[in-house]
């Protein structure tokens, strides 16, 4: 029953993406049809999907259905710049558009794009967007790696981050981080060390140590970590509640250890097997504990029971066994003195050859005591440890943190984030050639075409939420309108250029002009695509293929029970 579930939910994704995508497309070909009919223009077909199972044709347009319900499309043969008479489906020539009609319907589509957009971003605002953290007006530096620039900078474990670039914020973390990953150049960090302020300049540098995939992206992710401030929201009648925590206190620390994500939390959460734990809480600028006993979540306890000894794994490439990538504190793995780079043998006298093996070992032994073989340098180890079992817990708090951002806010952060991007791009080609000697972490490779965009879609939905879903459809009209619109030929922002030149000039462009800037452009948009189309594929093979083990997120050994 849950593996058919699982394809439903993977089933109803992939359906989303192309119903998605395809509600983008339409409206921009829409926009197109409209403007059209109001200029006057001939329409040889308007299509809702590809591959007609029918079609009718009323007041000379071709009206079509398709069996691909993925878009649209809109023939219009006047808005053809060239010189040359523009000629119907049939053969039959036309007169020649005025520029200002051809501008008008070219402009009709990206606008179009633009207002569904605003739309849709209604029901963003309304429901609320997911956030990785809450908006933070400063950050708390918990740890800072040594490899990093920053440590190298000046920047050290509790300095407090109160500027970025010169100006004050109030961001959540991916946020704040999107700001480093554009800026171009030096990164000035503003932070109070003892109540005095300190700056520390640095260029940011690819970390291998980025979460995710963005570490195969080259991401100059920052070397540093801060405190994430959890709120919690208790629920009538639970553990929380009957503590006394109220809605707004914000999480600390879990006996001790400060707790900086949602992962962290819950894992705890998780580990307490129900006994007391002691959470420091913030109330309006003011810290006190509060001792709260999780309980089992019912009905998840037996289905997602784990067992964990608390080591990160990955494949060995230069040989036998597999390495500890990570080495999770309090866990039995610290506890036994393994450490990251240790190369896993055998449990049990079983040789270990991949991840998996070692991950459907723990499984079996589940409490039970075992001996596992390792090497370190070239010294062979053995040690005994048992994994811990986990079963989901929960105290009664929710901590759902929610953004309404108004659609125009979603607009103006979606030109904003392109220009960087272009920007970004642009710098960073231009240093490699010389011509600049700023610097940008942002790369060609970062970009993404319609497979990646339909990569983007999926997950948003399947990992996250409907409503997830629906920010990124939003974000994608937008794309879409300011994309069109750039003032290049075959796009519409290149129909919009001509007819502007054309109403300037008060005669066309060469026709030798207009198709030799066309096919420039024709051949450099292919190129893009199978480019973007390559990285995205990259990115695809690691979503099914990823580099590490299984594990490596959470630094456990060992998965749910199937």
């Amino acid at each position: 029953m849950e593996k058919l579930l699982d394809y439903l939910s993977i089933a109803g994704s992939l359906l989303f993406v192309f119903f998605a995508i395809g509600l983008c497309i339409f409206f921009h070909e829409l926009g197109h049809f409209l403007a059209a009919k109001w200029r006057g223009l001939h329409i040889d077909a308007f299509a809702l999907g590809f591959k007609p199972f029918w079609h009718k044709k009323y007041k000379g347009v071709d009206y079509r259905l398709g069996w691909l319900p993925f878009g649209g499309y809109c023939e219009i043969p006047q808005v053809d710049a060239t010189g040359e008479k523009p000629k119907a489906a049939d053969g039959t020539e036309l007169e020649r558009a005025k520029p200002l009609d051809r501008a008008i319907t070219a402009v009709a589509g990206p606008l179009f794009n633009i207002l569904f957009g605003l739309l849709l971003g209604c029901t963003v605002c309304f429901f609320g967007m997911p956030q990785d953290s809450p908006k933070m007006r400063e950050l708390k530096v918990m740890s800072v790696d040594e490899k990093g620039p920053e440590y190298a900078a000046g920047l050290r474990k509790n300095d407090v981050i109160v500027k970025l670039n010169g100006e004050r914020f109030f961001d959540t973390w991916a946020h704040f981080v999107s700001k480093i990953l554009f800026t171009i150049g030096e990164v000035e960090l503003e932070v109070l060390r003892d109540g005095k302020p300190v700056t520390v300049r640095y260029v940011p540098a690819t970390n291998p140590n980025a979460p995710g995939n963005l570490r195969a992206e080259g991401i100059a992710w920052p070397y540093f970590k801060v405190l994430i401030p959890l709120e919690l929201v208790p629920r009538e009648g639970s553990a929380a509640a009957r503590a006394g925590i109220q809605k707004g206190d914000i999480l600390l620390a879990i006996d001790g250890t400060e707790i900086t994500e949602f992962n962290e939390f819950q894992s705890m959460i998780d580990m307490s097997g129900g006994r007391e734990l002691v959470l420091d809480i913030l109330r309006k600028d003011k810290t006190f504990q509060v001792k709260i006993k999780p309980t089992p979540i019912p009905g998840l306890s037996e289905d997602f029971t784990r067992y964990l000894v608390g080591v990160g794994i990955q494949p060995n490439k230069e040989g036998k066994g597999i390495r500890a990538m990570a080495i999770s504190k309090t866990l039995p793995a610290e506890k036994a003195g393994l450490q990251v780079n240790d190369i896993l043998l055998a449990v049990n006298g079983r040789e270990l050859n991949t991840p998996v093996d070692f991950i459907k070992a723990v499984h079996e032994n589940k409490e039970k005591s075992f001996k596992l073989t390792y090497q370190r340098g070239k010294e062979k180890k053995t040690v005994e440890l048992a994994a811990v079992k986990v079963v989901p817990h929960t105290i009664g708090v929710s901590i759902l943190l929610l953004d309404h951002p108004t659609p125009w806010q979603l607009f103006v952060s979606t030109i904003d984030m392109s220009w960087k991007s272009l920007r970004g791009i642009a710098v960073g080609i231009g240093n490699k050639l010389g011509l600049t000697e700023k610097q940008s972490s942002i790369k060609p490779s970062h970009m993404s075409g319609p497979l990646g965009i339909g990569m983007v879609l999926f997950n948003s939905v399947h990992k996250s939420s409907l409503i997830s879903g629906i920010y990124f459809t939003v974000v994608i009209s937008f794309a879409l309108a300011i994309f069109n619109l750039l003032p290049f030929p075959v796009l519409d922002g290149g129909h919009i250029l001509f007819g502007l030149i054309e109403m300037v000039l008060g005669k066309p462009l060469p026709n030798i002009v207009i198709k030799i800037l066309s096919n420039i452009f024709v051949a450099l948009l292919n190129g893009l695509m199978v480019f973007v189309t390559f990285s995205d594929s990259r990115r695809l093979y690691r979503e099914f293929f990823p580099p590490s083990a299984e594990g490596e997120k959470n630094n456990v050994s060992a998965p749910q029970k199937p």
